[in-house]
């Protein structure tokens, strides 16, 4: 008697494909260089973007272009000095570094900056560990190497906010940024610093999307664990990551996300964390009070920090457009042109406005290198109103906004070259820009 035939069984509720008899085949296995060539063939354009803002932005960072500065600043002699003497003494002698800062800066009225910024510190020595640059040059690869990592966290942050094309136009205007570009080539701890906090905001804005998820919640409150080691200028960035999760929780019609318990414990639990590493290095909690507080009270009395620190709350907007005018006023433009369906440009518009509101009250304390995180945010709301100029001109968008970037990104090299190559300007403060940029024609420096 002939067997009955096989069933057939419908593809949709099969788990893998089919054979012409009906008998399951397994899949073939997914060849991944076809998947990206195929990628970049339907993506041409944008790859090439891709590929040419990344060698613009790592070659100016990395390569002498312009040449490098040739004298050091006290704050770089500090660090130069700290990493130094931790090289003499070891990573185990820490505290005994922090408590010899805390006597003699007791006895000196000349400020000096605290061993406490034991990120950027313990970085240098150990690169100067692993590949004996020596001091001076192992700090300045340092600084060098967090310049490019924020310049590409920069690009995938605005991709994740806005897209493709945001990703592309914040990308190149922070290849040529003129602050980051003199952060990649002292060796100065600011762009380190800008580029923690830049994490932490990115990783804030992927917590209140998608909160309650661990992986994301560790990450973040792992970032502001370093951010804190890194500079006592965390309490800005805290209080603007505490200011967003608040505007998330009272506003939700802003639609910035969603504010959880999560997200609060995480960023508490953060902080804490880089706080007790603090006071496991300076030796006891009462060993760190007295650090920073030597620190403010020695700032607010020295010379230099009243004569080139203070000013109105608008002094960052003036420093700022002395340097980099054609990415202030298209970024001012997108603020009065807000709609509130622009929720990615409302969180970053408000991590400045919360910052700044604590930076501008800090007593003979402004400097528009501490302004240096504010670069990717005032950047993707100067790319929204460089877009919409470029989407009026219908006929050729693309080529419009590949002018327009152009165009503003030699003018930004124009003003890193003339303000800090050719006249030299160590400390962006106003003064000094201005004689730079020939507002005042008085060799102020």
């Amino acid at each position: 008697m002939p067997s009955s035939p096989t069933p057939a069984v419908p593809a949709e509720l099969c788990p893998i494909p089919l054979t012409a008899d009906g008998i399951g085949a397994p899949p073939a296995r997914p060849n991944s260089l076809a998947f990206i060539r195929a990628l970049i063939g339907r993506h041409r354009l944008e790859t090439l973007g891709v590929v040419v803002i990344l060698f613009a932005g790592l070659a100016l960072r990395l390569l002498p272009v312009f040449g490098v500065p040739n004298r050091l600043t006290p704050d770089e002699s500090y660090y130069i000095e700290d990493v130094a003497l931790l090289k003499i003494v070891g990573p185990s002698q820490y505290p005994a570094l922090v408590e010899s800062y805390v006597k003699m800066q007791a006895k000196s009225d000349i400020v000096q900056l605290p061993p406490t910024r034991c990120m950027f510190i313990l970085a240098g020595w150990t690169w100067d560990a692993l590949f004996h640059s020596g001091v001076m040059m192992s700090l300045r690869y340092v600084s060098a190497t967090f310049s490019c990592l924020g310049f590409l966290l920069s690009g995938w942050f605005a991709f994740r906010l806005g897209g493709i094309r945001y990703g592309l136009t914040v990308g190149a205007l922070m290849a040529v940024a003129p602050m980051e570009l003199v952060m990649a080539h002292r060796e100065l701890m600011d762009g380190v610093f800008g580029f923690w906090a830049l994490l932490t905001l990115w990783l804030l804005w992927e917590n209140l999307q998608r909160p309650g998820r661990l992986g994301w919640l560790a990450s973040y409150a792992g970032a502001i664990s370093i951010l804190v080691l890194t500079k006592e200028n965390a309490f800005f960035v805290a209080v603007a990551l505490g200011g967003l999760i608040c505007t998330a929780a009272l506003f939700p019609s802003l639609n910035v996300g969603k504010a959880t318990w999560s997200t609060v414990a995480a960023t508490v639990i953060g902080g804490l964390t880089g706080v007790a590493v603090l006071i496991s290095i300076s030796g006891s909690l009462g060993t760190l009070i007295e650090t920073y507080r030597l620190l403010v009270v020695k700032a607010e009395k020295m010379t230099f920090a009243y004569m080139s620190g203070g000013g109105p709350w608008y002094r960052y907007i003036v420093d700022l457009m002395l340097v980099s005018p054609l990415v202030l006023l298209p970024a001012i433009g997108k603020i009065f042109a807000l709609r509130k369906e622009d929720r990615q440009s409302i969180f970053l518009l408000l991590f400045v406005v919360f910052s700044c509101a604590v930076m501008v009250n800090v007593k003979n304390g402004m400097n528009l290198r501490y302004a240096t995180m504010w670069d990717m945010p005032l950047r993707y709301l100067a790319a929204g109103t460089i877009l919409q100029m470029a989407g009026a001109v219908r006929r050729w968008p693309v080529a419009t906004a590949v002018v327009l970037l152009g165009l503003i990104g030699a003018f930004e090299l124009h003003q890193y070259a003339v303000i800090f190559v050719q006249h030299g300007v160590q400390d962006p403060i106003t003064l000094y820009l201005m004689y730079a940029l020939q507002i005042v024609r008085v060799a102020a420096r």
